[in-house]
């Protein structure tokens, strides 16, 4: 584990609410209190074993040893109880906060992202790396000063054991600076993959009419196939030499030494120069000292592996900054006389030098009804995402009321402006529901609505994900409950009748022209 591994886990920590990860630390250090008790006991042993070599049997040693187990019992069990409820808690917060500050993000950056990134950080990435929060940190720091003690007290007891324990641990320092360096490349490019085949993955279901249909599912299935291979291949370049290295610098090392203990130490013994309580006491203080040096490997193991999730969630709340930086303004406070819309010389292009939108200019007035009109490709829905407040990266002024957009939070927009979207998301809930989202419930105005557009045979059940239960012609006219019952002051309209039916066609545009004569001066 090196200095930038460390300074991503406290990076990682800084993220969790402070309420949280006190208690956190505190459960922690008590869950893993025994370690401390652990010092003492070997040593109270040897005092017992010693007077047994005397036909003694000395109680009050057997006492301690029976009050510190049970004040490591209440310890840990009360450690326990504080540190699950306060990890779990972590975790349900911060993958929330995740969830809620996706909002702010860039419409172009969610839809670069996906829908499946988001739900692979929040529900895998994001509690692959809350490892980081596991016994094992807190125990490790109780097990370094645990170990300092028992050097200090074989350095007293014998010079040649204190030199082997410290060869041991020089040894397995050295082991964990290669194994870092094998495995932590090889496991990043694993979870790069993994986070492809997800996303390919749920790409393969959300289109299972389409691969039915072009008879991609053999091809499927075989991509699916290589890049699980790949995933194999990747692991076991981490995999292979972690066990050779296991081998030849950890077990090795352990296996002579242990043998030296015994041997030696019966050399000693023999000699009377130590008492066997003193070599059981050495036996048991060489597994305490190592102990430390194996819990880095495993640690040094699950950061090389988290490493990719844990990268992934930092730079996350990375893009979170940089996108408070670009929405600071959380209000629109509409002036008086002044335009619904009014864009001035209005520039954008998703690639330099290629401008979709090249200097667009003109003013919409209340009461008044726009069209735009174009070729497909021309621009329409792009500058739909600007007037929503959705597209950010243009040149030129784009105001709404009289407040300009830029750094303005499309929810801000969304608080005036009604938006009738050409492609209708449903969502796998109520009819009633998905029609009044999150706005204030008003029984009367939604039966209203619902009748009005004939929808009632839609209620009673859910309309399936992604509106699976429900036609092209009822998401349309769901879609269009929305917008009376949002009741906006601006409508915006992007192709709201394409691919219907002349029946419904006619039916709902009728019902549009109805709700927008009424928006119009008497």
């Amino acid at each position: 584990m090196n200095l930038r591994s460390i300074q991503k886990i406290l990076r990682f920590y800084s993220l969790i609410r402070k309420r949280f990860l006190v208690l956190i630390v505190i459960g922690g250090f008590l869950a893993t209190s025994s370690v401390v008790f652990d010092f003492f006991i070997p040593l109270l042993v040897r005092d017992v074993i010693d007077g047994l070599a005397g036909l003694e049997l000395r109680l009050n040693t057997i006492y301690l040893l029976g009050f510190l187990y049970a004040l490591s019992f209440v310890l840990t069990y009360a450690g326990d109880q504080i540190y699950l409820k306060a990890k779990y808690r972590a975790v349900a917060d911060l993958s929330s906060r995740i969830f809620s500050q996706s909002f702010f993000f860039p419409w172009q950056k969610l839809k670069q992202q996906g829908s499946a990134y988001y739900a692979t950080l929040i529900n895998h990435q994001l509690n692959d790396a809350f490892f980081l929060l596991d016994y094992g940190f807190f125990q490790n720091v109780l097990v370094i000063i645990r170990s300092v003690f028992i050097l200090a007290t074989v350095f007293v007891w014998n010079k040649a054991f204190f030199g082997l324990f410290v060869a041991n641990a020089v040894i397995v320092g050295i082991y964990l600076n290669i194994i870092g360096r094998v495995t932590e490349r090889p496991y990043a490019q694993m979870y790069e993959i993994l986070r492809r085949v997800t996303g390919f993955i749920t790409e393969t279901f959300e289109n299972i009419h389409e691969v039915l249909a072009g008879e991609a599912q053999k091809k499927r299935q075989k991509e699916c196939e290589t890049m699980y291979q790949q995933v194999a291949d990747t692991v076991l370049k981490a995999e292979l030499p972690r066990s050779r290295f296991d081998k030849l610098m950890v077990n090795l090392p352990e296996y002579f030494t242990r043998l030296f203990i015994l041997t030696y130490g019966a050399y000693l013994v023999i000699d009377g120069k130590m008492t066997v309580g003193t070599i059981w006491a050495l036996w048991t203080y060489f597994s305490f000292v190592t102990a430390p040096l194996y819990m880095f490997r495993e640690l040094a193991r699950v950061i090389t592996r988290v490493s990719a999730n844990l990268d992934a969630v930092l730079d996350y709340f990375d893009e979170v900054k940089r996108a408070e930086e670009t929405f600071k303004k959380r209000e629109i406070k509409p002036v008086p006389g002044s335009p619904v819309y009014e864009l001035i010389d209005v520039t954008f292009g998703f690639e330099p030098g290629k401008p979709i939108l090249k200097q667009v200019s003109f003013t919409i007035q209340p009461r008044e009804i726009a069209a735009i009109v174009g070729l497909s490709g021309e621009g329409k829905s792009t500058l739909l995402n600007i007037l929503l407040g959705l597209e950010q990266n243009y040149e030129g002024v784009v105001k709404l009321f009289g407040n300009d957009l830029k750094q303005v939070m499309p929810s801000a927009v969304f608080e005036h402006v009604a938006f009738y979207s050409q492609n209708v998301g449903i969502f796998n809930d109520t009819l009633e529901n998905n029609i009044v989202l999150g706005r204030e419930y008003d029984e009367k105005k939604l039966e209203r609505i619902i009748k009005e557009l004939g929808i009632e045979h839609l209620r009673g059940r859910k309309l399936g994900e992604g509106g699976s239960f429900v036609s092209g012609g009822e998401k349309q006219r769901i879609q269009l409950a929305r917008l009376f019952y949002a009741d906006k002051p601006v409508v915006v309209l992007d192709e709201p009748l394409t691919n219907l039916d002349t029946i419904t066609e006619k039916f709902l545009l009728e019902k549009l022209i109805e709700f927008l004569k009424e928006k119009q001066p008497s």
